[in-house]
């Protein structure tokens, strides 16, 4: 049996097991660890989580110890039973204590090795630290340090993401590539349920894709992911792998060029339309220029070079992807004594290297020109903000503007892929 065939497979038994129980009102009981869609244990018998498409975003970690702000009546369970109900106003002091959680209400402690938090009123949503989130909280220690993950269902973590990582627009006029990016989203989040890790299924920054739970949520794009529900990308009767970026300049990147050597089909270089679609983004044309001093402390900052006392001698650029991306740059440097040094970068690490002029983020792509000019002064032209691989963000947002519906869009950056209905 295949993945997906698996996956589906394992929904079916879900839905109909849930119907039984329900009739019997007996209490559902999930294993642990099975597979993506039967990952609860007994702890479920202190909150109502019965979604079998559910995903755990990890939204903090590294903390030793924490205090959480109460915005909303919450009820606070472990894995056996619930233990309070806290109002509004009220702050969590939580700390680790011989191997185990104290968690501090006003002068009462409690002691787990889990805690849950959950919403209380109709709507169940939880307000903690002026933010709010769907699902429940889940708060443990891993490796000595306290986690904090969001156990939400997969269409409200969708939800959730949209407005982060995507522009919405005004009235209208993006919907067809919000539907397309929602599709895009879900497949992802899919994929990382599939994974199996540990404690947590995916990031809730750009390390996956920016989360920003019921804060992210509008109208709008929340009416886009329910005309959407259950729907993900496919190749092969299986998920697709998902990559997707701001604006590609023109033309898209070949997969294997930046994130693998393994060979996607649907993954592949394309033109972005005669006239590029995302020629209407901000980012589409960038110009960046240095100082000798500021490029070399660059290259020290790397550690290509252990001293910043060079002069540059010469940059060239000296192969390019068929999409027109660099993918090597040498640099030749010269010392006080005349002795010349060669560095070439390659790729997408050429971004990590040189950064934009004022050193706050990675250079905005490797679609450029670059040119060493009066007073050994470097200057950077160049096009598209991102990797390049996937779905351009702009370019869909210019194809809906253009009338082109989310499948067609989907086609145009993901040839030889389908849309189908993981679940109803």
């Amino acid at each position: 049996m295949n993945f997906l065939s698996s996956l589906i497979s394992h929904q079916k038994i879900f839905k109909f097991s849930f119907l039984l129980l329900q009739y019997f009102s007996i209490l559902i009981i999930f294993t642990s660890g099975c597979s993506s869609t039967k990952r609860f244990s007994n702890e479920e018998n202190s909150n109502s989580i019965i979604e079998a498409n559910y995903i755990r975003v990890l939204i903090h970690e590294s903390i030793d110890d924490l205090i959480i702000n109460v915005d909303s009546q919450i009820l606070l369970s472990n894995s056996e039973k619930r233990l309070a109900k806290i109002n509004e106003g009220n702050r969590i002091n939580v700390s680790e204590s011989s191997g185990m959680l104290r968690l501090s209400i006003s002068n009462k402690d409690f002691v787990s090795d889990t805690f849950y938090i959950s919403g209380s009123g109709d709507d169940e949503i939880i307000k903690i630290d002026s933010k709010k989130y769907r699902g429940r909280i889940k708060i443990f220690l891993f490796n000595s340090q306290i986690k904090i993950v969001n156990q939400v269902g997969l269409e409200d973590y969708v939800k959730g993401v949209i407005t982060k990582e995507m522009p919405v627009g005004k009235g209208n006029e993006n919907y067809e590539a919000l539907k397309a990016f929602s599709i895009c989203v879900r497949t992802y989040g899919l994929l990382k349920i599939s994974e199996n890790k540990n404690f947590f299924d995916i990031y809730n920054d750009t390390r996956d894709q920016v989360y920003g739970g019921v804060d992210g949520e509008t109208s709008l794009t929340n009416q886009i992911v329910d005309e959407t529900r259950g729907q993900i990308l496919s190749y092969d009767n299986k998920p697709a792998t998902i990559f997707y970026h701001s604006t590609c300049g023109g033309c898209t990147e070949d997969v294997k060029n930046v994130f693998s050597k393994i060979n996607l089909p649907y993954l592949i270089s394309i033109k972005d339309g005669t006239e590029p679609y995302c020629s209407i983004a901000p980012r589409f044309n960038w110009k960046e220029e240095y100082s000798e001093e500021t490029f070399i402390s660059r290259l020290c900052d790397a550690k290509l070079i252990s001293t910043t006392v060079y002069n540059l001698k010469s940059i060239a650029v000296i192969s390019r992807f068929e999409s027109g991306r660099v993918n090597e740059l040498k640099i030749k440097l010269i010392d006080n004594n005349q002795t010349e040094q060669t560095l070439t970068l390659a790729g997408n690490s050429i971004r990590n290297v040189i950064k934009t002029f004022d050193g706050k983020s990675i250079l905005r792509s490797t679609l450029f020109d670059i040119n060493l000019e009066e007073y050994n002064k470097v200057v950077i032209t160049g096009k598209g903000y991102g990797h390049g691989v996937g779905l351009c963000q702009w370019g869909a947002i210019g194809q809906s503007k253009q009338g082109i519906d989310y499948r067609n869009i989907l086609n145009h950056y993901f040839p030889g892929t389908k849309i189908i209905k993981y679940y109803d």
